[in-house]
This record gives structure tokens, C-alpha cells and sequence, in this order.
């Protein structure tokens, strides 16, 4: 026999919730939810997370992201070269319109990647993964009164080219133009270049600060 107990409202509300983050979130088909649906009567907006949450969340990356270097550890190093060439896939190529949180996701895949060399062990010796990017050219040091007036205004390196700005000293303002946003630059915080990728740097004090360039996405 059919069970008919009705819904409780908690639970009735939970499910309408579920499935709005599914049409909020890719679920939804490329019209958006299906017709007839009562999530357009019932919408429920998603409370913002509590400081309490936030560091739970964080918490639990820092610890998937620990089981995923130690299973990227026992890999072979066939599928080491798969994760670093999927990270170069998804990287921005020329003509292609570069996303940051791309950019920061392929960073971070590579970073995972030797991050893991460290643990990694075969016969009792430890194995040796593919060389890291080194940079082919450096600019001088520059200072606050040194920085060229060029890269104080909108440039961008060549297609095929990746920089990295290195803040030795003090603290630099790094702006995307094609994101108009903003990052503050220091000795413990680099900044990525993209390939032909409008920016400019902005000294915010005095600093001392250095360009590295690359022929393919460097690790930071």
C-alpha cells in the first residue's frame, strides 16, 4: 500500500531548496528551470555563510586537498603528466577570452602536482617528476622611482608568453584590465601573467620588484 503521509513542511521546503541551487548552479536546462515548475512560485534565496561555516569549509579543502596529494603521491608518472597537461588545457590560449578563477585552478593543479613530488617514493628511492618551468628572461629590479612608465600603464606580454611578477620588497598593486580587478602584490604573493592579457602595476609605497618570463604556465 502507497505510503500517503503528507510532507512536512521542513522537509517540503529542504527539497525546494535542493533543487533551486540545481537550476541556480548548471542543472537546469539551457532555458532555464522547466516549465510548469514551482520553483518560480516558491523560490527560496540561500542564506550567506556564517564566519563558523566559512572556517569549516575551509577545513575540509585543507583536507581533500591533503588526501588528493597523497594519492596523486602513489601515481604513476604517466597519470602526473595527465593532471599537468589537463592543467595546460584549461589554461586561457591566444584569442581565447582568459576566466581568473581558471587561471588560479590550473595553478593550483600544478601546485597539487609537486606538492606531491615530496611524498613520492619508489624502491626506496624518490622518483623524479617533470622539471618545472624555468623563466627564460628577467627584467632588472625595479623600485618605486625605477618601475618603466610602460608597465605603469595597459601592456600585455605575447601570445605564448606567461610573466610572473615577484614583489621582493614592499607592496604593488596588480590590475586586470580585462576583469577589472585588482590584486595586492607582495614578497609572499606573486602575480600570474596570461598571455596577451591587458594589465599594468601600480607601486604602493616603496617596493622592489622583478618579471620572470616563461614559454609555458609557470608554478608559483
Amino acid at each position: 500500500m502507497p505510503n500517503t503521509t503528507p510532507e512536512s513542511p521542513n522537509l517540503y521546503t529542504q527539497r525546494e531548496q535542493a533543487l533551486s541551487r540545481w537550476d541556480n548552479e548548471g542543472g537546469a536546462g539551457p532555458d532555464g528551470p522547466q516549465e510548469g515548475s514551482r520553483l518560480d512560485e516558491t523560490r527560496t534565496d540561500v542564506p550567506d555563510l556564517t564566519n563558523a561555516e566559512l572556517v569549516q569549509l575551509r577545513v575540509r579543502v585543507i583536507a581533500l586537498e591533503n588526501l588528493v596529494i597523497a594519492l596523486l603521491a602513489g601515481a604513476s608518472d604517466k597519470q602526473l603528466e595527465i593532471a599537468r597537461e589537463m592543467a595546460t588545457y584549461i589554461s586561457p590560449r591566444p584569442g581565447f577570452t582568459p576566466h581568473p578563477m581558471t587561471v588560479h585552478a590550473a595553478g593550483h593543479m600544478v601546485d597539487l602536482v609537486d606538492r606531491a613530488g615530496r611524498f613520492r617514493v619508489s624502491d626506496g628511492a624518490v622518483t623524479t617528476l617533470a622539471p618545472e618551468a624555468n623563466p627564460y628572461k628577467r627584467t632588472p629590479v625595479f623600485d618605486e622611482t625605477t618601475l618603466p612608465a610602460g608597465l605603469r600603464r595597459e601592456h600585455r606580454t605575447k601570445p605564448g608568453v606567461w610573466g610572473v611578477i615577484r614583489v621582493l620588497e614592499g607592496r604593488v598593486r596588480y590590475r586586470l584590465l580585462d576583469s577589472n580587478s585588482d590584486t595586492i602584490l607582495d614578497p609572499g604573493h606573486p602575480g600570474l601573467v596570461l598571455p596577451d592579457q591587458p594589465h599594468f602595476v601600480e607601486p604602493l609605497g616603496p617596493m622592489r620588484m622583478q618579471i620572470e618570463f616563461y614559454d609555458k604556465l609557470p608554478n608559483l
